[in-house]
């Protein structure tokens, strides 16, 4: 949470506070500054794993790079990070860009990890009986993998699907920003479900796990649409690896 947001839930009292904090969402520049420890993970990981993540968008254009130079990937990775940085330090260049939230957005982010693996598995429990169990990967295919879904899962169905789709609704039908940003959600969250399924690493149809990753899909659109880019990032990686180390 950040200073702002602490003194007003002060002065604001209970519901004020809370109001406050999911008014103050963390910044877009911020959020893609604080991001970029998980974009590394990722990015720099899979050098020592034979795994991808599916919606990974970004290492799909440098692999033939990789086969021909390590140095040129690792470089091209690190300038991707680079620019990222640059760009948002340069725009928030009279010093409104806050890389000290990092941590006040890991422990938010656990936070809502640990709600998430509560209110989200318990509620598929009670339709199903399941619950999504680890798959079987070493320890560092996990942290990998993790920071891989939480990072691109994040940037494709939450910034794409989710904030283009509401913004897209918004500006071509007669639909209030909030219903707009309801269809977005669910319509997004079903996609996100349904990629899990696609491809040769995709996993077997299941109406039980199909479930449970919607409903995810929801529970992490509404971090983003009221915490941000950053928030739902650490979350979604945070939340993979109690998944994959503590169950």
């Amino acid at each position: 949470m950040t200073r702002s947001a602490t003194t007003k839930k002060k002065e604001g009292g209970g519901g004020g506070g809370f109001r406050a904090w999911l008014k103050n969402r963390h910044d877009p520049l911020t959020s893609l500054l604080l991001t970029i420890p998980i974009f590394l993970l990722y990015h720099l990981g899979i050098l020592l794993i034979q795994l991808r993540n599916g919606v990974d968008l970004v290492s799909g254009l440098t692999f033939e790079l990789l086969e021909h130079s390590l140095v040129g990937y690792v470089a091209l990775t690190l300038g991707y990070a680079a620019a990222i940085a640059g760009a948002a330090w340069w725009l928030r260049r009279k010093g409104k860009i806050r890389p000290a939230e990092l941590l006040p957005v890991l422990g938010e982010s656990t936070e809502l990890a640990l709600l998430m693996s509560v209110t989200v598995g318990w509620a598929t429990h009670q339709l199903f009986d399941w619950q999504a169990g680890p798959p079987a990967m070493n320890p560092l295919e996990k942290l990998v993998m993790a920071a891989g879904a939480g990072f691109h899962e994040e940037l494709v169905f939450r910034v794409g699907l989710f904030a283009g789709g509401t913004l897209l609704l918004d500006r071509v039908t007669r639909l209030k920003e909030w219903q707009a940003a309801l269809i977005a959600g669910l319509v997004s969250s079903l996609i996100f479900s349904g990629i899990h399924y696609v491809g040769s690493f995709g996993d077997p149809f299941r109406l039980d796990s199909f479930f449970f990753r919607a409903l995810a899909g929801v529970y992490l659109a509404v971090v983003y649409r009221f915490r941000g880019f950053a928030v739902a990032v650490y979350t979604h990686t945070i939340y993979d690896l109690i998944v994959f180390f503590l169950r």
